[in-house]
């Protein structure tokens, strides 16, 4: 604990006062200099009384890089208190604010990286409502998010079954006929029986997401994790997208074979963490995603793409349905 600037000049000038009182015989100077050694030990009693603030915090929701998220908390406690939030390196946003305690604290931050970033602790500077006296806290409250891999545009459910998905005999099993509706692919109007009824009249496939499996790899060169995450994050999206089940295997991980938004979920946290390495899993993969120095291709059933040719942009298109 210590006086802060205006702690110092208070006690600079009761000094003052008292050393001109003594040496000019002027007593009256002593009435300025006492009240303001009272009120710095007044002060100082009361930051000693406050002790250190105590924080609850909100978990930050996760995100995708460039998504703009609020961190929250709650100090109790008294006095002034300047709180600085230790913000982690893979997020951009100011963590310092001044408030009197007990306050509740918000503050913007927008993610930059993929992976677990975690935010705290908290260094407390809690002064006496005068600002005379200051006391220094760190207090360990600290809390985590997860921020998911980029994932991008690949054109929609045909575009990643024409170029990406294998070569299936029956992309699904017929079930029947309905009429169309808007969002329906042109490729299963059945045009026959749409000339007969003068409407038109769509394929109905069964869905038997168990039968229709892909075993998505990831591998990456020392460096490039970060960018084989990005597309196999874009390609297993992709995959689900088209009603397809997807199994993982990436450095950091497996995920077993499934599918629904709680699979998407699961299949992203994972792609969050991994490394970079290999799995031993290469050549078992149905769709093989590496990421080199010269670049990430994606490779299914030896037919070898560049990354940025299977995408249509950077926009992600899961933005605002994954919390």
């Amino acid at each position: 604990m210590r006086p802060t600037r205006r702690g110092l000049a208070v006690l600079l000038v009761a000094a003052g006062a008292f050393a001109m009182g003594t040496r000019y015989g002027q007593p009256g100077l002593n009435a300025v200099a006492g009240p303001a050694v009272v009120l710095v030990l007044a002060a100082t009693g009361q930051v000693l009384w406050a002790g250190p603030p105590t924080v609850d915090r909100e978990k930050p929701r996760r995100g995708y890089p460039g998504d703009e998220r609020t961190v929250a908390f709650s100090a109790d406690g008294s006095g002034i208190a300047r709180l600085i939030d230790g913000v982690p390196d893979g997020v951009d946003g100011d963590g310092r604010v001044t408030r009197s305690l007990p306050a509740t604290v918000r503050y913007d931050v927008t993610y930059t990286d993929r992976g677990t970033q975690q935010f705290g602790p908290i260094e407390a500077v809690v002064t006496d409502p005068l600002g005379l006296v200051r006391r220094r806290f760190t207090v360990d409250a600290t809390t985590e998010t997860l921020v998911y891999p980029p994932v991008y545009r690949m054109g929609g459910p045909e575009a990643f079954s024409r170029t990406l998905a294998p070569d299936a005999e029956d992309r699904q099993a017929f079930d029947r006929l309905r009429e169309y509706v808007p969002g329906d692919s042109l490729r299963d109007v059945h045009w026959k029986s749409s000339a007969k009824r003068d409407d038109m009249l769509v394929k109905e496939f069964a869905d038997h997401h168990s039968d229709q499996g892909l075993l998505v790899v990831g591998e990456a060169d020392d460096g490039c994790d970060d960018e084989m995450a990005a597309a196999t994050a874009t390609v297993a999206m992709g995959a689900l997208e088209a009603g397809l089940t997807v199994e993982l295997s990436v450095p950091g991980g497996t995920v077993p074979k499934g599918y629904g938004d709680t699979h998407r979920t699961r299949l992203l946290e994972t792609l969050a963490r991994t490394g970079a390495g290999e799995t031993g899993r290469a050549d078992a993969a149905d769709i093989l995603v590496r990421a080199r120095d010269d670049g990430v291709t994606v490779t299914v059933e030896g037919r070898r793409h560049r990354f940025a040719d299977v995408t249509t942009s950077r926009e992600n298109p899961l933005v605002g349905g994954e919390a």
